[in-house]
Formats: C-alpha cells, sequence, structure tokens
C-alpha cells in the first residue's frame, strides 16, 4: 500500500525542499504532512515539501488509505542543520532521564547530553514540556552542541494530526456564525464528523455537486485551538478510475508483471465498487444519495463491463429477519436482512449460492431466523453471489482490537514465593518477566482445586494465576493452576460466540490481533468474575484471562480448539478528553457524538437518558452539545459504548459558543 523511496530515514540535510518520494496503489487516497497528493497511473508519487523555518527538527507524515479499509503510514524525521555549524544532530532511543541530563541508545552506542530550562523539547500534545517529561523508551531526535542538547523531538510511530475519513458528504454549506464552509460527513460505522474548509479548496468544492457521494477526506487537528479542518477531498468515484486507468495500461504490456497487475487491479476495482456502493445503498435516506447511487451505478457497469469483471455488487451485514420461498423454484428463497443501521435489504438466494460457516460451504437451506450473515448481492436483481455465516453477535474491529490488548493487564502467572499474613503481603515470581511482584492481600478470593478456601503457607511453590489492580496492587483473585499436559493458555477477547455447545461456537481474538476457533462443550468449566457460570453468561467484549486453557494443538489438526477452562472478567470502562466532532440526534432521544483526542482516534459514543452531562459542575442536557465542544473528562463501555459521563469544558471563543449542533 505505501512504499517510500525518499527521504530516507532519519535524514539530516541543510536543504530547505525536501522531495517525498514513493509507490502506492493508483486508487490510494495520498497525503503527506497533511496535503494531498494523487497517485500516478501506476502509482507512483513525488512532491517537493518546503521545510518551515521556525526550528531544524521536522517531521513528514505520510498516509495511504482505500476506500476498503486498508491503511498504511510513515513518520520519517528531518533534521534542518545550516553549514557550517557548530551543531550536530543523532537519532536513538531514550534509556535513561535524570533532572540534568538524559541518554539516548543510538546505532554507535549510548550518549549522555546535558539539558535545562532552556533545552527545546517538543513532545505532541504537550504544551511546554521540559527533558525530564522524555519517556524511557521513546524514539527522540535531538540536535546537540558538544555535549549539550539544543533540542530534542519525539518520533510518533503514526501520524497524530493528520488522518483520513471516509464517508458520504451529508451537508456542506457556510456557517451563517463564523461564515466558513463547513463539511458534514457519516461514514459506515454511523460516525459523523463536522469540519471546516478553508482556503482554495473551499472555493473549488462550492460548484462541485458533493453531497450524497462518498469521499475520502483528508483532516488536521490544531491541538491548542480544537480546530478540524479538510485540506483534501478524494472522490471515489475518481479513484475508482483511476484502478481503470491502471488497468488500461497494464492490458497494452505483454509482460507476466502485467498480468500479475491486471488480476490484483481487477480484484481491486470490484471491491472498491463494493466498498462504495454499498455505503451508499446502507444510507439512501440521505440528500443527494439516489443521485450518487445512479451515478456509481454507470460508472462501474462501465467500467466492470470493459474489464470482464460482472455486474456492480454490494454488501450487507445483519440479522436473518424474514425466509420466503414461494418465489420462482423451491430452491430460491427471499432472504430479509435487517442491518444494524438502516433499512432491511431483500436478497434472493439460490440452491447453488455459496454459503459457508467457519470457512465451511453449508446449503443454503441450513440458513435460519435470526442468523448472523454478511451478503454479497448484485445490486440489479438482488441475487446472491456469496453468503457468509457470522458466529452470533461479533464485536466491532475497533473495539476487538483495542480490549484484547487489555485481557492481561492486572494478571500475573507464575509461581507463589511467600505468604506473609502478618503484613497482609502475598509474593509471586512472574514466569514472563522473572521479576518479584508483591501484591497488598486484602479480601481476595483464593481458589484452590476449584473451591474458594483460606489462604494459608501451604500453598507456597504453587503455580498461580493472580488478578490484581494495577494501580493499588491490591490482590482481588488468587488460583492455583494445576500442572497439565496437552494444555496451553489463552488470552484475549470474546470476539463473537454462539450460546451453545457446538463446534467452534466461540472465537477469541488473541493480544497480537489473531482471531482463533474455540469449541464450548458440556465439560467447559467456565468463571467470570471469580464466580461459575455457563455459557449463557458470557458476553461480547468479556476479557479472557489468561489462566484460560485450551487443548494444544496437534500437528495434524487445525480445527478449532477445546476449551478446558474459561476465565473471563468484564473490562473497565473507558476514559477520554478530547473534542465532539460530530452530533447526531436519532430515535428515541438518543444522540451519537463522535470525539477525538490528541491522537485524531475518533469513536462515536452514544448519549442516553442515564448518562450524566455536565458543564463547570452545573448539569446540562444532549441537547446542548455541539460540535467544537471540549470534552474534559468521558467515561464509557467499551462494549455497548454508551457513555455513562460526559464532563464539558467552557467554550474557548465566542465562536465556538455560536456553533450550533451538527443535528440542527
Amino acid at each position: 500500500m505505501l512504499r517510500l523511496t525518499s527521504p530516507e530515514t532519519n535524514l539530516i540535510t541543510s536543504a530547505g525542499l525536501i522531495t517525498v518520494a514513493g509507490i502506492t496503489s493508483p486508487d490510494a487516497t495520498l497525503s503527506i504532512n497533511g496535503r494531498l497528493v494523487r497517485p500516478d497511473v501506476e502509482g507512483f508519487f513525488s512532491t517537493d515539501l518546503q521545510l518551515p523555518g521556525d526550528r531544524s527538527l521536522h517531521t513528514i507524515d505520510i498516509i495511504a488509505t482505500s476506500i476498503f479499509g486498508e491503511t498504511e503510514s510513515e513518520v520519517r524525521p528531518v533534521m534542518f542543520l545550516d553549514e557550517p555549524t557548530d551543531q550536530s544532530a543523532l537519532f536513538g532511543t531514550v534509556t535513561a532521564v535524570t533532572p540534568s541530563d538524559f541518554i539516548v541508545d543510538t546505532d554507535n552506542g549510548p550518549v549522555a547530553l546535558a539539558a535545562d530550562e532552556n533545552t527545546d523539547v517538543h513532545i505532541h500534545g504537550w504544551t511546554n514540556p521540559s527533558h525530564t517529561n522524555l519517556a524511557d523508551g521513546i524514539p527522540v531526535a535531538v540536535i546537540t552542541e558538544g555535549q549539550r542538547a539544543v533540542s530534542a523531538l519525539t518520533i510518533l510511530t503514526q501520524p497524530a494530526n493528520t488522518r483520513h475519513f471516509v464517508g458520504i458528504v451529508t451537508r456542506l454549506g457556510t456557517n451563517d456564525s463564523t461564515g466558513r464552509t463547513r463539511l458534514t460527513l457519516q461514514d459506515d460505522l454511523g460516525r459523523e464528523i463536522t469540519a471546516t474548509i478553508q482556503g482554495k479548496l473551499s472555493d473549488d468544492l462550492e460548484d462541485q455537486a458533493l453531497v450524497g457521494s462518498v469521499v475520502t477526506a483528508v483532516l488536521e487537528q490544531d491541538l491548542a485551538t480544537g480546530d478540524l479542518v479538510v485540506t483534501g477531498i478524494d472522490r471515489a468515484l475518481d479513484g475508482a478510475n483511476r484502478i481503470f486507468d491502471a488497468l488500461t495500461l497494464n492490458q497494452s504490456i505483454n509482460s507476466p508483471d502485467a498480468s500479475v497487475n491486471i488480476s490484483a487491479l481487477r480484484w481491486r476495482l470490484a471491491e472498491h465498487g463494493v466498498s462504495n456502493i454499498s455505503m451508499l445503498f446502507n444510507n439512501q435516506e440521505f440528500e443527494g444519495v439516489q443521485e450518487a447511487i445512479e451515478q456509481a451505478d454507470e460508472v462501474y457497469t462501465r467500467n466492470f463491463s470493459e474489464h470482464h469483471i460482472g455486474p456492480p455488487a454490494a454488501d450487507v451485514t445483519g440479522l436473518v429477519t424474514a425466509i420466503a420461498t414461494s418465489i420462482g423454484t423451491s430452491a430460491t428463497r427471499l432472504i430479509t436482512v435487517q442491518p444494524d443501521s438502516g433499512q432491511p435489504v431483500k436478497v434472493k438466494i439460490s440452491g447453488n449460492t455459496p454459503v459457508a460457516i467457519f470457512g465451511e460451504r453449508i446449503k443454503s437451506g441450513q440458513l435460519d431466523l435470526a442468523s448472523r450473515i454478511t451478503v454479497r448481492y448484485g445490486i440489479v436483481g438482488n441475487n446472491a453471489s456469496r453468503v457468509t455465516v457470522m458466529a452470533g453477535n461479533t464485536l466491532p474491529e475497533d473495539a476487538s482490537i483495542q480490549l484484547a490488548e487489555l485481557a492481561s493487564r492486572g494478571e500475573i502467572q507464575g509461581t507463589l514465593l511467600e505468604v506473609a499474613p502478618t503484613a497482609a503481603v502475598v509474593t509471586i515470581l512472574d514466569s514472563n518477566t522473572g521479576q518479584q511482584v508483591s501484591l497488598l492481600l486484602s479480601e481476595a478470593t483464593i481458589i484452590r482445586n476449584g473451591r474458594a478456601m483460606e489462604l494459608t503457607s501451604s500453598m507456597e511453590g504453587a503455580s498461580v494465576a493472580a488478578r490484581f489492580d494495577p494501580g493499588s496492587y491490591r490482590l482481588m483473585e488468587l488460583e492455583s493452576v494445576p500442572n497439565q499436559r496437552n494444555l496451553e493458555t489463552v488470552s484475549g477477547v470474546v470476539h463473537s460466540f454462539i450460546p451453545k455447545v457446538a463446534r467452534g461456537n466461540l472465537t477469541i481474538r488473541m493480544a497480537d490481533g489473531q482471531l482463533r476457533q474455540f469449541s464450548h462443550d458440556a465439560n467447559t468449566q467456565i468463571r467470570r468474575e471469580g464466580l461459575n457460570a455457563s455459557i449463557h453468561d458470557v458476553r461480547l467484549g468479556d476479557l479472557v484471562r489468561p489462566n484460560t486453557r485450551a487443548t494444544s494443538l496437534s500437528g495434524s489438526n487445525s480445527g478449532p480448539q477445546e476449551l478446558v477452562f474459561l476465565s473471563l472478567k468484564a473490562p473497565d470502562p473507558v476514559l477520554l478528553s478530547g473534542v465532539i466532532r460530530g452530533v447526531a440526534r436519532g430515535l428515541n432521544g438518543q444522540v451519537q457524538v463522535t470525539i477525538s483526542n490528541i491522537w485524531l482516534d475518533l469513536v462515536s459514543l452514544t448519549v442516553n437518558s442515564d448518562t450524566s452531562i455536565s458543564r463547570q459542575g452545573q448539569s446540562v442536557g444532549a441537547q446542548d452539545l455541539a460540535v467544537g465542544q471540549r470534552v474534559s473528562l468521558g467515561s464509557y463501555d467499551p462494549v455497548t459504548l454508551k457513555l455513562s459521563v460526559l464532563a464539558l469544558e467552557p467554550p474557548k471563543t465566542a465562536e465556538q459558543a455560536l456553533v450550533k449542533p451538527a443535528g440542527n
């Protein structure tokens, strides 16, 4: 998706003009420091970037995305040094910090650098940081003068001030109070954002029929003001036409590489059409979408026909709510699919339609009501070309990945070294780190051989799994772990499950991002929050504790593993702060707010009658929420995405106070 040829990594230069070049997919939306750069028909791109002259340390952020979810980014640090100069530069990782210096581990070994209040330090999200705020393990670029640090810049692993957002343009117009052009977008996850369009781009978009069409917007945030600005717009159909041109070029070339390119580009064009059309079909209530559907159908039909791809298609994911068999032959059935949002979709499934569950083919007649499926269907005739049956309800991808990383937080597995009841402390040798960890013993649940009991010194030397509060190091649960052969431990989050005995009925996303299937049966022991439970007590988003055990996979067995012991805990509420970027008002008084943090991560959350909303200690209502308001503290359930607490800061300027909610 993205390969850079320039600039080199860790560039030190005296030139003020930097060439950024590389290759990406021809349909990619590409931005360089928030500036939209379109690749040519072969995917090559090159642009000159003028470095700002206000400081000597810079980063170049390059992002490439596609409308069907691919994304890659690069952050390249660049140091500008005039020649000749007494200053030099180095790159490395901070390993130690004291009040008077810090140590950077470089390719040539560790370097100790003196630092004081005159050292210019730049840390993302900090207003006036000093070198003592540098964290161990963080990459840095440092300009030095002898053994003294003149300035230091922390290097991020991914862009934080710029991102891309794919969605339907739902509103485009001038805000009455500010005179600025404002653009509102909604994506296929229901997230809505409103941002300002400034400069020449505002004039360029005035005469374009954008409302109702799918675009990728390049967004840039200003941490100081809280402003969110659209710096570039890439139409989805423009990306489709770039793939078409790339296909036409490769078909004129007689070579093995061109043949490989043709296959890849045909797939990209087909998936591009599915992503674009699906988003339009699932949001037909918006103004201008019907015209956008007609235009997309015309473009994809023409392009697909010329490259023998087949008719345009769309995807719908949801629950089967109705099955009718009285159409045509008895083997053809009309299935009604109700997505999580939007109107129901009716599709025709024949006896020959491929239907798969857990990668295995089943007969279409095995589909039943309440099955959760993803169907690809032709937009003319609504004939299904493939059906994937999902394992019950499934966590959203983003939430699943984030929660999987939390499963091991506050967990230790190892050897119980010492029980000191007089000091109310237990000491465990962590088997992962080799470190001794002391935990406060206060009303903890102690489990031995599956039964609750008192903690005594007789458990010293036993293999144990402990759960504790990471903030206070208070022990919450301690269990002896039996040594059983042919078992392995499992940790992650419940990604999807079917609440009954079935092969592969539970999918766990591991901490490394992998999805693995497991089978639960009548012999599986389940414990939730330290209490015995059944499969009916399992919930999407439950964290799978690392003391969970499953049968080890043999070399010949690649099917789902059998769960022997499933240990679960509920995830803690998530705290956030940032700026409200979108407000969408729905049914039953519910409001969806989209909030961005300092990293420009976007999360869409539900506000309802149970949400406590306040500003400066005063209670306010959901009707008072507005785009641009700062959130000092929010707390939400990471599974249901419902806000329990939302504390707002007062508007920073009169202009912000006048901004109307995006839903009005």
